[in-house]
Formats: structure tokens, C-alpha cells, sequence
């Protein structure tokens, strides 16, 4: 084990796996109505224009590609903005108001199996293989338990809530696959940073065309949690893009198992979340064992 993978991929998980609770306290403290679909887009919008530029202003720093892209990189930068950065975050946002922390953690983590199961379709060196579909098999009965009511308990399932995460996940697996065709050639660092700042004023305008700055109250913990949320994305993506490019795929993306385990942890610490059920642990267990089995690679 490399610690020049281990602790900036252990790194960025943790900081992946903190934007849920977060973003769930970020309602709270903006004094976002569970109701104020226009204000959670405003809110998201803020978030990523913040981190698609400081993306941005790494690339400009860096100075070792162009800083605009060219032509015929924007139709690809256009797709992977709308399914990644706009689809993939209504969904999230929205869906993330009206479930749990610890269900949301989960669920998300899903975009995993989804990218597995798109790849095959996408890409003809990227079939499904035996070990793969069994992770898919494990990961998916995670989502079964976290959201069977009969024999575990708890609350029921909403297609806003839990329904809209799985939908996220979805999107954010197919956005892989959009990624991982438009990057070869290409700094990925600097898709991402104009990914993320054209992705980001479309929630923002989505958001102010529908009031949703009116809906939101702006205070200095606000402001902090704001910043982190942008910090967040900007440093994690910017890290694992690089760690990618050092390292084998597979010796970077087996640590993805490990979101829904920070996610789920700093719900707990964060919302007051009782984490630990039975149920939820099933789950937590069956999905970070999916991930690891999907990625794990003896090369």
C-alpha cells in the first residue's frame, strides 16, 4: 500500500463523504424551507460556480495547458456539465432534503455500480466481468436493506427523497462514462474546473429565475459552510484527477468504499443520526464491499 495513494485518496473520500451531512446542515443554518425547491438549486448553484473556479484558477497557475478549451472539447464539457454537474445535483439536492443523512450516503455511493453497468454498454474494453457483476449483485442488495421497511424498521421511502438519490446516482455514473471519453488528450483538471463553473451558474440562474436568493438567509456560519462545500469539491477533484494520472485506475478508485463509511460516520456527528442499526449497517456493509469488490484489482 503506497502512501502516496493511501492518504490523498483516504483524503478525498473523507472530504466526499462529508458534503451530505454538510449540505443537510447548510439548509439549516441558510434557513432553506423543506418546500423552497429554488433556494437548495440557488444554494447548489453558489457552491459549484465557487469551486469551478478555483478549479480554474489552479489550471491558470499551473500553466501547462491552454487555459480555455478548444472547439471541439465544448460539445463534450456541454454533456458532461448537464449530466454531471446540472442532473446529477437537482436530483441531489433536492433528494437529499427529504431523506436521511445515512440513506443519502448510501445511495449516492450507488453511482459506482451505475458507471460499472454504463461502461459495459460504452466502452467495449470495459465489459462486465464475473467479479464485477458480483459487486454490483452485493452493492445493490445494500440498497435493497437501507430501503426494506420489512424486518429492519424505519421510515418509509419517497420518490423526492430516496427515489431523487438514486436518480443523482445514476446520472453521476453515466457522467463518468462522458469523462472518461471526452478526457484522453485533454487536462482533466481543466474539464472539470469548466464542468463544474458552467454547471454551477446554470443551478444559480435556475435558482434566481425561481426566487430562490429570497428564500435563502445569509450569515457568517452560512458563509463558512458555503466556502467548505466549494473548497471541498474543488480540492477533492482536483486531487483524485491528479491521482489518477500518477497511478493504476484501480489502485485510486478502490478507496471510493470508503465515502458511504465518512458519509455515514459524519452523519452521526453532524445530524445526530443513529447510524448505528442494524439495518443501516447491513447496508453500509453490503455497499462498501460492492465498491471494493467492483474495484479491487490485483494489478
Amino acid at each position: 500500500m503506497k502512501k502516496s495513494v493511501f492518504l490523498p485518496a483516504v483524503l478525498c473520500t473523507a472530504l466526499w463523504g462529508s458534503a451530505i451531512p454538510v449540505v443537510k446542515r447548510g439548509y439549516e443554518i441558510f434557513c432553506i424551507a423543506g418546500d423552497d425547491t429554488a433556494a437548495r438549486l440557488f444554494f447548489a448553484g453558489m457552491r459549484f460556480t465557487i469551486a469551478g473556479l478555483l478549479v480554474l484558477l489552479i489550471v491558470l497557475i499551473r500553466r501547462e495547458t491552454p487555459f480555455f478549451p478548444k472547439r471541439d472539447a465544448l460539445p463534450g464539457i456541454l454533456s458532461l456539465c448537464a449530466v454531471q454537474t446540472v442532473m446529477q445535483y437537482v436530483f441531489y439536492y433536492l433528494g437529499l432534503g427529504n431523506t436521511t443523512g445515512v440513506r443519502g450516503s448510501v445511495l449516492s455511493a450507488t453511482s459506482t455500480f451505475f458507471a460499472v453497468i454504463a461502461a459495459h454498454f460504452a466502452f467495449a474494453d470495459d465489459r462486465l466481468t464475473l467479479r464485477k457483476s458480483i459487486g454490483c449483485m452485493i452493492g445493490f442488495a445494500g440498497v435493497i436493506v437501507i430501503l426494506s421497511s420489512a424486518g429492519f424498521g424505519g421510515q418509509p421511502i419517497t420518490l423526492i427523497g430516496e427515489g431523487f438519490m438514486l436518480l443523482s446516482a445514476v446520472e453521476q455514473g453515466f457522467g463518468a462514462g462522458i469523462s472518461r471519453r471526452i478526457t484522453p488528450g485533454r487536462d482533466p483538471i481543466a474539464i472539470t474546473g469548466w464542468q463544474l463553473s458552467i454547471g454551477g451558474l446554470i443551478l444559480l440562474l435556475i435558482g434566481l429565475a425561481g426566487g430562490g436568493a429570497g428564500g435563502i438567509t445569509i450569515t457568517l456560519p452560512g458563509i463558512l459552510v458555503l466556502g467548505y462545500l466549494s473548497l471541498l469539491s474543488a480540492a477533492a477533484f482536483t486531487i483524485w484527477t491528479m491521482l489518477l494520472k500518477e497511478h493504476p485506475v484501480g489502485k485510486v478508485t478502490v478507496y471510493m468504499f470508503l465515502i458511504p463509511v465518512f458519509g455515514s460516520l459524519l452523519s452521526a456527528a453532524i445530524l445526530q443520526e443513529n447510524v448505528f442499526t442494524f439495518r443501516n449497517l447491513c447496508a453500509l456493509v453490503l455497499v462498501c464491499a460492492g465498491i471494493f469488490t467492483v474495484n479491487h484489482s490485483k494489478t
